[in-house]
């Protein structure tokens, strides 16, 4: 589903509601917005609506520590939709046939002479 745009009237409202004098001030954390942009308060991608109730200015420092919050929600909230409706298989154990016995090599070679006991007996 591709990203819905705020209508130019909800844009306008917004930069109204947060403007004091001739300044306009982020929603979030008050301070002096010299660059912002106007986002949704529940991201577009889980379902939240382009409707005044759902936007607010915020300054670009917010803007920074609150997009990959909402990019890392949504693409989980994508990942539980996919494996709820069944399009995603859940990861199983590797089959495996294992590994063939080899033979262990006989442990004297053919060119050594034969072991020889330590301790005759008497």
């Amino acid at each position: 589903m591709a990203r819905r745009e705020f209508p130019a009237r909800v844009k306008v409202s917004v930069i109204k509601r947060a403007t004091r004098g001739k300044a306009v001030y982020c929603e979030k954390c008050g301070a002096l917005a010299k660059r912002w942009q106007i986002d949704h308060i529940r991201p577009d991608g889980l379902l939240g609506e382009p409707v005044i109730e759902n936007a607010m200015l915020i300054c670009e420092p917010c803007w920074q520590e609150k997009n990959p919050k909402d990019t890392k929600t949504i693409a989980k909230a994508k990942r539980r939709e996919a494996k709820n409706i069944g399009a995603v298989k859940p990861k199983g154990q590797i089959q495996n046939r294992g590994f063939v016995k080899a033979e262990k090599p006989e442990r004297v070679s053919k060119t050594m002479p034969p072991r020889r006991p330590m301790f005759e007996e008497i």
